[in-house]
């Protein structure tokens, strides 16, 4: 028994999430170091609150503007070859971001980290159906994601620490030293990995024509929808969640780091585990189970965020992180595999380069829109309205699923 329990663990599809698991935590590490330094980034390179949040905004907006020729390359080449790459590429930029002379550099630097990280996600969800059937993938997807929250926390913890007892510069040299390091072993492994997980049978269908077809089916139109106004809700408060608790609460770049970091990702990690095993059980009951999650998912994150932006009262504050964050859990859980539920197999990267091009898109506004309105309205009142959007978002996917998914899941099954 214990021999097949260790057989188990070790089955190449699980090995395979576990790197790439390991990889996103480095990819969302890199990523979220910058948010909690933004008050010593402020005073080291004078920049405006509009600047700061254009940091975040400028990496999601390259990010998504090149997802889409991510995508079509996640299914015309080596998925394998595309993941090293770009895991060598941005934590070099990375380490780049460290030795920023100035306020510009480091702004160059974070489109760079766009146009790198970019190529990961496709070819990585890709890889990972194609070693799950529709049985387990939103299980295995949900396990992968909690690789994001995991580097969310380190990012944003260990940066916070570090600029308090060293400098802020040793952050980004550190992550980005380690993912470098870490291409070694991936590629020792993608050399061994069964055949059957690459299946690169995309290749002739996955052209541009192929990529804008993808926005004529309507069940994944409803996807690009949840998925703009979460990402979109997700990035403000990633970027701004550290800074609004150093405004409101007075705490010090580490503690204020650590409870934007730390708490919403607790609440993440429980629901992509509850979010996604609930989907992949409903699944065999009915083919629309992962919307019919997400819907929830978007009406319970509405009060959530309310909640985190107007509570005065950090006990209350920490609740609604973890609120917010177990609800956004279930709705990245399964997004890429209720978009899969829905497409052709062959264009499944380029159904990621779909996600990400609005996705990231519409989020970079997040950031952004924190920033303008930090000392305007506000930001609670901005986590207030985008509320709302996940009411009506919520509201859409009911309806979107009703009326289409039956047509378009069958054509994806016939495809």
């Amino acid at each position: 028994m214990q021999a097949s329990i260790t057989k188990r663990r070790l089955a190449p599809e699980w090995l395979l999430i576990g790197y790439l698991w390991c990889c996103y935590a480095l990819n969302h590490a890199d990523r979220q170091v910058v948010y909690t330094l933004f008050p010593a980034l402020q005073k080291q390179f004078g920049y405006s609150d509009a600047v700061l949040g254009l940091n975040g905004a400028l990496f999601l907006w390259v990010y998504g503007l090149c997802s889409p020729f991510a995508g079509i390359a996640g299914d015309r080449f080596s998925k394998t070859r595309l993941i090293v790459i770009s895991l060598a590429v941005w934590s070099s930029f990375t380490v780049l971001s460290g030795l920023s002379p100035n306020g510009t550099f480091l702004l160059v630097c974070r489109a760079m980290l766009g146009i790198s990280e970019c190529l990961y996600m496709p070819a990585a969800y890709a890889l990972m159906a194609a070693a799950h059937g529709p049985e387990t993938r939103s299980k295995a997807i949900g396990i992968f994601g909690t690789s994001q929250l995991v580097g969310v926390a380190i990012g944003g913890s260990l940066s916070g620490f570090v600029a308090d007892h060293l400098h802020w510069r040793a952050s980004f040299w550190l992550l980005g030293a380690t993912g470098i390091l870490f291409a070694w072993p991936l590629t020792r492994f993608f050399r061994k990995m069964p055949e059957s997980f690459r299946r690169e049978g995309g290749a002739e269908r996955a052209t541009a024509k192929a990529f804008v077809g993808l926005f004529r089916i309507p069940s994944l139109r409803v996807v690009t929808l949840f998925v703009s106004v979460a990402t979109f809700g997700l990035f403000l408060v990633y970027t701004w969640l550290p800074t609004f608790l150093y405004d409101k609460f007075h705490f010090g770049l580490s503690r204020a780091g650590f409870e934007a970091s730390v708490f919403p990702q607790i609440g993440s990690g429980l629901g992509l585990l509850v979010g996604t095993s609930l989907a992949d059980r409903g699944y065999r009951r009915t083919r629309r189970a992962r919307f019919w999650v997400i819907a929830v998912a978007c009406f319970a994150a509405a009060p959530s965020l309310f909640v985190l932006g107007a509570s005065n009262q950090m006990f209350l504050t920490r609740f609604a992180a973890i609120s917010f964050g177990f609800f956004s859990g279930c709705i990245f859980g399964n997004q890429a595999a209720a978009a899969f539920d829905v497409v052709p197999p062959p264009l499944r990267s380029s159904t990621v380069g779909v996600l990400n091009l609005l996705g990231a898109t519409v989020s970079g506004f997040g950031p952004f829109l924190g920033g303008l309105a930090r000392r305007t309205i506000g930001v609670d009142r901005l986590m207030a309205f985008t509320g709302l959007l996940y009411l009506i978002a919520g509201v859409v996917v009911i309806y979107g699923t009703l009326r289409h998914f039956a047509r378009d899941h069958k054509l994806s099954e016939d495809t």
